[in-house]
C-alpha cells in the first residue's frame, strides 16, 4: 500500500521519453550474440532463471501476451527485455495509458552489471528490429535516465515525444 501511493506522488513529477523505430532495412548480425524470444515462462532454462531472481515474480506477464527477450553473448545472458503487442499500454512512471496500435512495445530492459557499458543494450534493441514484422517498435525510459536514452539512441530510434502526467 506504502509502494502504491509513494508511485503515484512519484508519477506527478516523472517524465518520459517515447522513441520509435521501424524494422532494419538490412537483417543484422553480432558475431557471438544470439537473441532468443521466450513465449512460455516454462521455456527458459533453470540456469537463466536463477540469474533473474525477478523473472519468478514477473510469470504472470507470459499469460497477457508479453514475451521476455534474451540476449546471449557467448552463451551467456548479458541483457534482457521485455515485448508486448496490443492496443493500449499504462506507462506506470507516469500512471498513464498510451495508444499503441498496430505497434510493439518494448520495455522493462535490463543488463547484467558485468556487462554493462558494452553497448549490449544497443546490441539487442537492434537485433530486436530484425523481427519479421510491419510493425514500428516503441521503446520509453524516463527522461532523467541518461544511460538508457544513449542506448536507444545507439539503436537508431528517434524521439518522437515526452510525456508527464
Amino acid at each position: 500500500m506504502i509502494n502504491k501511493i509513494k508511485n503515484v506522488i512519484l508519477s506527478r513529477f516523472r517524465t518520459i521519453c517515447l522513441y520509435e523505430a521501424n524494422k532494419n532495412k538490412k537483417k543484422l548480425k553480432f558475431k557471438d550474440f544470439n537473441l532468443i524470444i521466450f513465449r512460455k515462462f516454462q521455456s527458459i532454462k533453470d540456469k537463466d532463471k536463477n540469474q533473474f531472481k525477478d523473472l519468478f515474480k514477473k510469470k504472470k506477464r507470459f499469460r497477457n501476451k508479453q514475451y521476455f527477450l534474451a540476449l546471449y553473448f557467448k552463451n551467456n545472458i548479458v541483457s534482457t527485455g521485455w515485448m508486448y503487442q496490443g492496443l493500449k499500454w499504462h506507462v506506470m512512471e507516469i500512471d498513464k495509458e498510451i495508444d499503441i496500435k498496430n505497434k510493439i512495445l518494448l520495455y522493462d530492459f535490463f543488463t547484467l552489471k558485468k556487462y554493462r557499458n558494452r553497448g549490449f543494450y544497443s546490441k539487442i534493441l537492434k537485433l530486436i528490429r530484425n523481427l519479421k514484422t510491419n510493425k514500428k517498435f516503441l521503446i520509453y525510459c524516463l527522461s532523467s535516465n541518461y544511460s538508457s536514452k544513449k542506448g536507444i539512441e545507439n539503436s537508431k530510434f528517434r524521439l518522437i515525444k515526452t510525456i508527464k502526467k
